[in-house]
């Protein structure tokens, strides 16, 4: 493992194992946290059930007692009704109390004798077929009064429901007075020397609906009896439930089979009977005595907590995404930073190679300078032929170090952003043609042949001359680096059809492989050292002439040529 192998590994390794670990803590202290709000909200939930339950039982108990109330109320009046001559005090007590739903009274063979016709009648007679409960053991009215004291005792303690069943209980005993004393005297004192009265209260339920019946059967035979108003019972039982705004929509009072009586609707809506949606179900179902209302009971609903919800499993949830996020937030700016320390030592080292091969290829052209200066200063040279070559090769050293320079001095303000154009109108192709000229010796020296494709017409342009003649220059100078055993290069100027120029520089050397074909305009990017170790450069040819083209607002690209060979091709606006 290299050094600079083991500084990476080294950085990974101080990065990744104290981030993990801390993440891995915080998702420890996240399920921590998660079970104690978890059992928060069951014992929340647990609580609350208890709490609906409780109340749920208040209620029921509230209505058992003011059924009960009811019931002893009716009883009361229905034990005063005398049993002489009773239809007349029956007809005042059901137009006067609107407790009772229907009155009724029956023969000593038992049979309907009150009322004589319509509906009443007919569900009396299938009661009466459905068997005759003052036949059998029933419950007397001092037992029911026992069983009302008890419940009384039971609910003391719940003072909503006492002003209610006081207006109840007087609304039970309402009738009206008998119309004579003397006749009302004489039948308590018939009724007193005969044996009691049986009485009692049948709940039964036809195909349509409850009936809560209270019967009376004298001494004398037969029966007298009362139904209890349920639609005005339903209407009151609203005031039994709470009204306080966290429970005002969690109880009921239901009929088995579906239909409820909500707390909310008795206040706006009097006695309306609505259903529950289908998607709330009853926490308790506390059931109503079987003796006073038959399948009736009170059921809890719990309602939604907005803040248990949040708090439960999306805790752990966000909480987990935050983490992950951190730690990836963590890891992706430590690679940054070391893609980046990476980079910035890539580009040190790229640097400090570029100002050791640029010094090699200053001194390479300023020692032939100074050898061929010195030569002709000592007078060492055999003729004038001799002295002129020197002068020639002194000639091309300092172009070559000119260029050198152009490109060093143009790579530092690029990598600034000072380079400036200085804009001309100017003929392309006399200018390409002066410059080949100049160039075609150095070209020839690299073992090419110059071919020239150029307009004969002037071809006006509006660039930078300098610009584009170094441009042209580095081209040149790679193919003849480069493609100096590929026999040719070629040199093309052509105007563009929606107006500019296009130069391109072709040699038949050995081209660029696929995988460099970009990268070859990168800086200090060369590309196959087993071809290029013996070629002097520092790879900034390409960038720079692609830089400069693109300051000048054109594009210099390569393409492959047929047949082999690379061609680069300057796009000029």
């Amino acid at each position: 493992m290299t050094g600079s192998s083991r500084r990476i590994f080294l950085y990974w390794l101080l990065l990744l194992v104290p981030t993990l670990a801390v993440g891995a803590g915080a998702l420890v202290l996240l399920r921590r946290e998660q079970a104690r709000l978890d059992e928060q909200v069951r014992v929340a939930a647990a609580t609350k059930r208890s709490a609906i339950e409780a109340r749920a039982r208040l209620i029921a108990e509230s209505v058992e007692l003011l059924i009960g109330d009811v019931e002893s109320g009716l009883m009361t009046t229905l034990n005063e009704i005398p049993v002489a001559n009773p239809d007349a005090s029956l007809d005042d007590w059901e137009r006067s109390n609107p407790l009772v739903r229907a009155t009724f009274r029956l023969s000593r063979d038992d049979r309907v004798a009150r009322p004589t016709s319509g509906e009443a009648r007919a569900w009396v007679a299938a009661w009466i077929a459905s068997g005759t409960p003052w036949r059998g053991v029933v419950r007397d009215e001092k037992e029911s009064e026992a069983d009302r004291l008890q419940r009384k005792d039971i609910s003391s303690n719940v003072a909503q429901s006492q002003s209610l069943r006081s207006a109840v209980q007087a609304e039970a005993r309402q009738k009206t007075a008998p119309a004579s004393a003397p006749a009302v005297e004489l039948a308590k004192k018939s009724e007193a020397q005969a044996a009691p009265d049986r009485v009692g209260w049948t709940p039964w339920r036809d195909a349509s609906r409850l009936h809560l019946i209270g019967w009376r059967q004298p001494a004398v035979g037969g029966v007298i009896a009362v139904e209890v108003n349920l639609a005005t019972i339903s209407a009151r039982l609203g005031e039994l439930l709470p009204r306080d705004g966290d429970l005002a929509d969690a109880f009921a009072v239901r009929e088995i089979g579906g239909v409820i009586l909500k707390s909310k609707d008795y206040a706006a809506e009097g006695s309306s009977f609505a259903s529950r949606p289908a998607s709330e179900q009853p926490v308790v179902i506390i059931p109503i005595a079987a003796n006073l209302l038959p399948g009736w009971e009170v059921v809890g609903f719990a309602r939604a907590n907005d803040a248990a919800r949040g708090a439960g499993g999306g805790f752990f949830l966000v909480g987990a995404l935050l983490v992950a996020t951190s730690v990836a937030a963590i890891l992706a700016g430590g690679s940054l930073l070391l893609w980046q320390a990476r980079r910035s030592e890539a580009e040190a080292a790229q640097k400090t190679s570029f100002v050791a091969n640029v010094s090699h290829e200053f001194k390479t052209p300023l020692t032939s300078i100074r050898l061929y200066a010195e030569l002709l200063e000592q007078g060492r040279v055999r003729d004038a032929a001799q002295g002129v070559d020197y002068l020639r090769t002194i000639g091309r050293e300092t172009q070559r170090l000119a260029r050198l320079v152009n490109n060093a001095l143009d790579f530092s303000r690029l990598e600034q952003g000072k380079k400036k154009f200085a804009l001309e109108s100017l003929d392309l192709t006399a200018e390409l043609t002066r410059l080949l000229d100049t160039h075609a010796p150095r070209i020839a020296e690299a073992g090419l042949v110059l071919r020239r494709e150029l307009p004969a017409a002037p071809l006006a342009m509006t660039t930078d001359r300098d610009t584009v003649e170094q441009i042209v220059l580095n081209l040149i100078d790679n193919a003849c680096k480069y493609a100096d055993g590929g026999g040719e290069v070629l040199v093309t100027l052509a105007p563009r059809a929606g107006g500019g120029a296009e130069v391109c520089v072709a040699d038949r050397g050995p081209g660029v492989p696929m995988e460099h074909r970009e990268q070859i305009f990168e800086k200090f990017h060369r590309v196959d050292d087993a071809l290029t170790a013996e070629k002097s450069g520092v790879g900034l040819g390409l960038s720079i002439a692609r830089q400069l083209a693109r300051g000048l607002g054109g594009e210099l690209r390569y393409a492959p040529l047929e047949g082999g060979g690379a061609k680069f091709i300057l796009e000029l606006p």
